[in-house]
């Protein structure tokens, strides 16, 4: 069996690509992200997308883009449904 070798342009070619494609999954989530006012979770859905492209290619970035893109258009946070049932702080009112 013959070896394989790599030199130092193709590694970085066949890295940059999968990248690339990972950015432009990535643009999903920014997109939305701004159109929803949520433009911090679009930023880290196209850090996430474009890094998971470069790191493991696609089978990364679309699970990332997916993901972010859910959190972005979904209605509500859970955060804010348990925020709302906590006891009231004290106040001038709890006093009297």
């Amino acid at each position: 069996m013959e070896e394989v070798r790599l030199t130092g342009n193709e590694a970085i070619l066949y890295a940059l690509i999968p990248a690339g494609v990972g950015f432009l999954l990535g643009l999903v989530p920014l997109v939305a992200g701004f159109i929803k006012g949520k433009v911090r979770l679009g930023v880290f859905g196209l850090i996430a997308s474009t890094l998971g492209g470069a790191l493991l290619g696609f089978i990364l970035s679309i699970p990332a883009m997916a993901v972010f893109t859910w959190l972005i258009v979904r209605d509500g946070f859970v955060a804010d449904d348990v925020a709302s049932d906590a006891p009231p702080t004290n106040s001038d009112e709890d006093r009297h």
